[in-house]
């Protein structure tokens, strides 16, 4: 019961009028009763001169007491005052005179006028006689005959029926009141209590809400007393959280696309090796789910898991590169500074690219020492040789053509070092013009005639025989014959290599195809990397592996592309486009 609020607070008010009754009781009541009977007991002394004014008067008019004057003047003061009179022998202790005729009375329950005979004055005092309450006065007689000596004694006595009468009527009266006044304060306490606790419970039906997290409905506030400011107080504190909310939210959703978005992939840890966090790339680069609270062993790969017992026992950061599945991954491990949820932060990152470069520049540096070693040592020969003198024209010709042939290699891998170092600096330098591509197709085409005819390789150029474009003439020049280049070089004795000058659509393309051995499925995705040298029929071919990447970006840099299709033991085709005049 007292779980409600308007409940305690109708006991509240109930109890507070209730002690506030009982106190007005007090007060008003019982002091009622004592100050109507000392009204009583005053009127009966106020009249004790009269009584014993007309007692005395009667007592001494003759030696014998008259008795039956006395009756009269007895019956007379009754009537006047309405209280009995009774008129004592002092000196007998007996009763003489009665105005209530013969009722008996016993003197001893009239203590007063013993005390009135002792002291010689007047005394009064409420006596208990019977079961009833009395005011008594008793007057002492004095006779001329006996002065100095009490010789009658009038018992004045009245009973207070009617103080108790008086006093029962303002009791019944005020019991009544109070009835009312209790009947008013439960149905009022009961009214102000339902509307305060109904109040109070909107208050609660708001708090509920926001624990629940809605923070849409406001609370009605009403009259604009301590319940109201504490409603207005609550409705501020309900927008201050919703803001908070919101931004929490905000904060929480940026953080998660930002997880999402990233290619490194993240994972929380907590203490006792669960997983508290993890975004969609970790999942990928893993090959396996990566859910929340999922057991970290059986999630982390071996080099990843001894990385982060590491990090565990030292609480200094640990990196690690290693294998898992295709990929090569780089994971961090971190401890986080906080007392968070998330202790130990592992950031994986895919580096398997980075390590093909790595490999792929170990193997350029290989491939570049042995390229730049086998002409130095050719032409520090060929020099040794000349230097001795011993050698005929004949001789001294054919070294000096094969010196020539060993400075165009170093040339060549010069020039292609510099062309990648400016691509990758964006400095490299374009000249634009409206050219014949048809034209500088055929006479690359001438130059490698030599060469393809030292390996009984034809050259066969088909297609249009003019065809414009907007390019720069000397880098297409410098693309096709990376392609041409590589078509003799891979196309077998006797084989045929094709210069096709089309147009499609905005661009103008010069296709070489070979015969030689196909470029493998494998490698098809690669060609185009810088450092890759493909391998036909198990042989690795001279080269940097910068050639084709070059000639892709000189394509692209003029507006173009560089394209190839292949198929292994079924030849090449590469494609160069480049944008036509009109466009």
């Amino acid at each position: 019961m007292l779980r409600s609020v308007k409940n305690w607070l109708t006991l509240l008010f109930l109890a507070v009028v209730l002690l506030a009754l009982g106190l007005a009781y007090l007060y008003m009541v019982p002091p009622l009763a004592d100050r109507l009977t000392n009204d009583r007991l005053d009127g009966l002394e106020a009249n004790s001169d009269l009584v014993a004014g007309a007692i005395t008067t009667e007592a001494n008019k003759s030696e014998l007491l008259d008795r039956q004057a006395l009756t009269v003047q007895a019956t007379a003061i009754d009537g006047k005052i309405n209280a009995r009179i009774v008129i004592i022998d002092a000196t007998a202790n007996a009763k003489i005179v009665d105005s209530r005729g013969a009722q008996p009375i016993d003197l001893g329950e009239y203590p007063v006028w013993f005390r009135a005979v002792q002291f010689g004055t007047v005394q009064v005092s409420s006596e208990t006689i019977g079961r009833a309450e009395y005011a008594t006065a008793a007057v002492p007689i004095y006779r001329t005959s006996q002065p100095g000596t009490v010789a009658l004694v009038v018992l004045i006595s009245a009973p207070l029926s009617d103080v108790d009468a008086a006093v029962s009527a303002v009791q019944r009266r005020f019991l009544i009141a109070a009835a009312l006044a209790v009947a008013f304060t439960l149905v009022a306490g009961y009214l102000a209590s339902y509307f305060i606790a109904r109040r109070l419970k909107r208050i609660e039906e708001g708090a509920d809400s926001i624990a629940h997290g809605d923070f849409s409905a406001p609370i009605e506030t009403g009259p604009q007393d301590e319940i109201g400011q504490l409603a207005v107080t609550f409705n501020a504190m309900g927008q201050r959280l919703r803001e908070a909310f919101a931004l929490i939210a905000r904060e929480k959703e940026s953080v998660e696309v930002l997880l999402d978005d990233l290619a490194e992939g993240v994972i929380g840890a907590t203490e006792d090796d669960r997983v508290a966090v993890a975004n969609p790339a970790a999942t990928q680069l893993l090959g396996r789910r990566v859910a929340r609270d999922a057991d970290l062993r059986a999630v982390l790969p071996d080099d990843l898991a001894h990385a982060l017992a590491e990090v565990r026992a030292d609480g200094d950061d640990r990196t690690t590169v290693f294998r898992h599945r295709d990929l090569t991954l780089e994971g961090s491990v971190y401890l986080t500074g906080s007392e968070t949820e998330v202790r130990y932060l592992i950031v994986l990152r895919d580096v398997t690219e980075q390590a093909r470069l790595d490999q792929a520049r170990r193997d350029f540096i290989a491939t570049a020492s042995h390229e730049l070693k086998t002409p130095l040592f050719s032409l520090s020969g060929f020099m040794e040789l000349l230097d001795e003198g011993d050698l005929d024209p004949e001789q001294q010709r054919e070294f000096l053509a094969l010196m020539r042939q060993q400075v165009d290699r170093l040339t060549d891998l010069s020039l292609s070092l510099l062309d990648l170092s400016q691509v990758d600096a964006g400095t490299i330098g374009l000249e634009l013009a409206d050219i014949d591509v048809a034209a500088v197709a055929a006479a690359v085409a001438a130059e490698f005639q030599a060469q393809a005819a030292a390996r009984d390789v034809s050259i066969d150029l088909q297609g249009a025989a003019i065809e414009r474009a907007f390019c720069d003439e000397r880098r297409l020049a410098q693309v096709l014959r990376a392609l041409l280049d590589n078509a003799v070089k891979f196309s077998p004795p006797g084989g045929a290599i094709t210069v096709d000058v089309s147009s499609r659509r905005r661009m103008v393309c010069v296709t070489v195809g070979d015969q030689g051995p196909g470029i493998p499925t494998k490698d098809l995705t690669r060609i185009f990397e810088r450092f890759f040298r493909g391998s036909a029929n198990g042989d690795t071919k001279p080269g940097t592996g910068l050639g084709l990447s070059i000639a892709r970006d000189m394509a692209e840099l003029m507006g173009g592309g560089l394209t190839v299709r292949s198929r292994a033991g079924d030849g090449s085709q590469f494609t160069v486009r480049v944008p036509r005049s009109e466009a």
